[in-house]
């Protein structure tokens, strides 16, 4: 092996180890994994709202 496939070859490891950590990361922080929890957040508000204001008869 040269010492550039070496060198690609801790490049590649690296990325896979940084997106891996990212992702135990999100679930120790029990975060959402998803871009839009913010979305997600809003509708839950929107949603309760609406049952409030409009009760079932």
């Amino acid at each position: 092996m040269n010492a550039i496939d070496i060198v690609i070859l801790i490049i590649a490891i690296l990325i896979v180890l940084g997106i891996l950590s990212y992702f135990i990361y999100k679930k120790v922080k029990k975060e959402s994994l998803s871009e839009c929890c913010e979305c997600q957040k809003k509708g839950g508000k929107l949603l309760k709202a609406y049952n409030k204001k409009y009760k079932k008869r």
